[in-house]
């Protein structure tokens, strides 16, 4: 009962407020962040938007996918969540996932129908996320799916530059396996 009210009590808030892009975040983008299935869920089928964009443009989905929930991601992809849309800074889910070494989440996106090359307005792969932070797994899995090791970024690094800078010895053998010039 208590849930039911907290719920009712979010989409409320909700569409009173009108929740819009200008505002930080809005109660789909809560539940998604902190991973609480039942509320996303709950939210969705009362009408909340699954691809509503927060003042920095990121989507639920997004947020989902940074703090590594995979079910939550699952669930925003079964119900219609957009792969493709943009952040302000022109980053993808996909880079978001970068950030994390777990390749669950981006198995589940890359399925989905996500770009591995999709490039943030600095022109900054999820390669290059994925090689400055060190995250092995994540570089490999990037490759395996055609990640293109040789996209530069507009300040003219790429993932293998930040690789050696950052003595990521591993990610720069698999960089250099990969065909990546500099």
């Amino acid at each position: 009962m208590a849930r039911i009210h907290r719920t009712a009590t979010l989409l409320l808030l909700l569409l009173a407020f009108n929740v819009s892009a200008q505002e930080s975040s809005n109660p789909l983008h809560e539940a998604a962040k902190s991973g609480d299935a039942n509320e996303v869920i709950e939210l969705l089928k009362n009408g909340a938007d699954i691809n509503i964009q927060d003042h920095k443009g990121r989507t639920p989905l997004m947020l989902a996918t940074v703090y590594n929930h995979p079910d939550m991601t699952n669930i925003l992809l079964s119900k219609g969540a957009d792969v493709s849309l943009r952040d302000k800074s022109g980053n993808t889910v996909v880079k978001y996932a970068a950030w994390n070494d777990d390749t669950t989440v981006i198995q589940a996106l890359v399925d989905a129908g996500a770009d591995v090359n999709a490039v943030s307005h600095a022109n900054i792969s999820p390669l290059r996320v994925a090689a400055t932070s060190g995250n092995t797994n994540m570089v490999r899995f990037l490759l395996k799916h055609d990640a293109d090791p040789n996209i530069v970024g507009k300040d003219g690094w790429t993932a293998l530059s930040f690789a050696k800078i950052r003595q990521h010895n591993e990610i720069v053998k698999l960089l250099n396996e990969a065909g990546a010039k500099k």
